[in-house]
């Protein structure tokens, strides 16, 4: 019997969700083809129907960017998403949700395309970021990107809970600075040409009085 799209659609979706789960918990070395399928409640032998190899399930998952990107999609203002994302009370929640956060070291060891989407998702964070600005790679938008994404990473590996906190704290302080509107800088005003200098030249001496012969020829007084 053969399946209708739309159910070979569903079942593609819900090995991709079980995945997602599996892979951003595990990693991509703790995670096999049989786990995500018993996850699913569907034999092995249905995964090869949907993907070819669990590499290409897994670039498939980072592709689709879990986490900071969507977030950032769906709200106003990306501030209240930073002051979300490196809460403390939310990094479990927000290690296990993030694609970019928790599969960092994963997707650094496997093949290229994984290493593409990465870097797709990535460029997109960034450019949501930069929303508003000249430029989709803005340097504080890029600035930003790194220090909330390597802060959650960072935050999720250390065993000390306090330096999480000051990791998280530190990152969403400097964040907060990069992300503030900067003033305007008023237009150079032209500077005014120099006033010509007065010449402090002694004025010409009148002309010479006539000689007393041109005097005496006129009948002027000698």
């Amino acid at each position: 019997m053969t399946i209708s799209a739309t159910r070979k659609a569903a079942i593609r979706a819900e090995i991709v969700e079980h995945a997602a789960r599996l892979f951003r918990l595990r990693g991509h070395a703790g995670t096999n083809i049989d786990d995500i399928m018993l996850a699913a409640g569907l034999t092995r032998g249905a995964f090869y129907a949907h993907f070819t190899s669990k590499d290409a399930l897994f670039a498939e998952i980072v592709r689709m960017g879990h986490g900071l990107l969507p977030r950032l999609r769906a709200a106003e203002k990306a501030s209240s998403v930073l002051d979300e994302y490196l809460d403390r009370e939310n990094l479990a929640a927000t290690a296990q949700n993030c694609a970019l956060a928790s599969l960092a070291g994963d997707v650094a060891r496997a093949p290229l395309a994984a290493r593409l989407a990465y870097a797709n998702v990535l460029h997109g964070v960034i450019a949501e970021l930069a929303r508003g600005k000249k430029r989709s790679l803005d340097a504080d938008a890029t600035a930003v990107a790194i220090l909330a994404v390597g802060a959650v990473t960072l935050a999720r590996a250390s065993g000390d809970p306090r330096l999480s906190d000051w990791l998280l704290r530190c990152a969403r302080r400097a964040a907060k600075s990069l992300m503030k509107p900067k003033p305007k800088k008023p237009p150079l005003k032209r500077r005014a040409s120099p006033a010509k200098k007065r010449s402090t030249s002694r004025p010409k001496a009148a002309a010479a009085l006539p000689s007393r012969r041109a005097a005496r020829s006129r009948g002027g007084p000698a």
